[in-house]
C-alpha cells in the first residue's frame, strides 16, 4: 500500500498531505484523489495499476480511506449546493479557455 500522510490542516478543509515514497506532497480538500494523480504522474498508469494507496492520519497504523491508485486518479468530489455529495469523473483543468477568452477581448 502507498502511503499517503495526511499533515495539518492548513485552510478551513484544505489538508497537507506527503508521499514520502515518492517525495511527493501537496495541499488539497481531497488529499486521496490528488495523490493518487500525482502517483499516477509519477509511476506511470503501467506501474501504478494494482497498487493501493491509503491516507494515514498521524499517528494511525490503519488507513482512514484507501482506494487503487488508478481509481482515485479518474475520480473527484462533487459538491453541488443541494447537498447531494458524490464521486464523479475527473476532468483536467483546460486553461486554453481562458487564453480565446484573452485573446478575443484584445482583438475588441
Amino acid at each position: 500500500m502507498m502511503r499517503i500522510e495526511r499533515g495539518r490542516e492548513v485552510s478551513p478543509g484544505i489538508w497537507e498531505y506527503a508521499v514520502p515514497e515518492l517525495g511527493l506532497n501537496g495541499k488539497s480538500r481531497q488529499p486521496l484523489s490528488d495523490a493518487c494523480r500525482q502517483i499516477k504522474r509519477a509511476l506511470g498508469p503501467t506501474k501504478s495499476a494494482g497498487v493501493r494507496a491509503g491516507v494515514y492520519r498521524p499517528g494511525h497504523t490503519e488507513p482512514a480511506i484507501s482506494c487503487l491508485v488508478l481509481a482515485g486518479a479518474n475520480l473527484t468530489v462533487s459538491e453541488p449546493s443541494r447537498g447531494n455529495i458524490k464521486f464523479v469523473k475527473f476532468q483536467e483543468f483546460d486553461s486554453s479557455v481562458f487564453k480565446t477568452k484573452e485573446a478575443a477581448a484584445t482583438n475588441d
